[in-house]
């Protein structure tokens, strides 16, 4: 069951769910951000795995410039997963299969019309005071869920939904 963590920016907390998907790391920057998109769906395509179902994210790793990530789009099924091959892979250097969102709790944000499917606002940050060692504070990775591959979309994609990942705070020691 979700609990409702900031009605403000509307954050929910949610369990873990994990999601089957093949995966392509972007190495660099945007400049090469639709070209991973494209590759990876073309492969999808290929490989006969597109569904209306299939759903694309994004997995961040940090905060910095680099726009390093994971673009996924995810397999159906498991059975239809074992379908593919190491020959299919290798069409796309550096495609892979995973698991992604397997590892949670999460804070969950559907972005509502006033933001318009722009990145989320700054989720909800631990209460001011330390934080019970049992805490859970935001870290990395986050996802970006998009409406469709963001290689098919005719303009800039849409940001469904965006989670980032909860973890355990640990204080420093002295």
């Amino acid at each position: 069951m979700e609990q409702q963590v900031s009605s403000a920016h509307h954050w929910t907390a949610v369990r873990a769910h994990p999601l089957l998907v093949l995966s392509l790391r972007n190495p660099a920057g945007a400049d090469t951000w639709k070209d991973t998109w494209r590759s990876l769906t073309a492969l999808v395509f290929s490989c006969g795995l597109a569904t209306r179902e299939t759903k694309a994210l994004e997995v961040h790793y940090d905060a910095g410039t680099s726009r390093r990530f994971d673009a996924c789009l995810s397999i159906p099924s498991s059975r239809i997963a074992a379908e593919v091959t190491a020959d299919d892979l290798a069409q796309v250097p550096g495609a892979r299969m995973e698991t992604v969102m397997g590892h949670g709790p999460f804070l969950h944000h559907r972005p509502t019309a006033a933001h318009d499917g722009r990145p989320a606002p700054t989720a909800p940050q631990p209460s001011s005071g330390a934080p019970h060692s049992t805490s859970l504070v935001p870290a990395w990775p986050r996802y970006h869920v998009y409406a469709c591959s963001p290689a098919l979309a005719e303009e800039t994609p849409v940001i469904t939904d965006t989670y980032i990942t909860l973890a355990a705070f640990a204080p420093a020691r002295p």
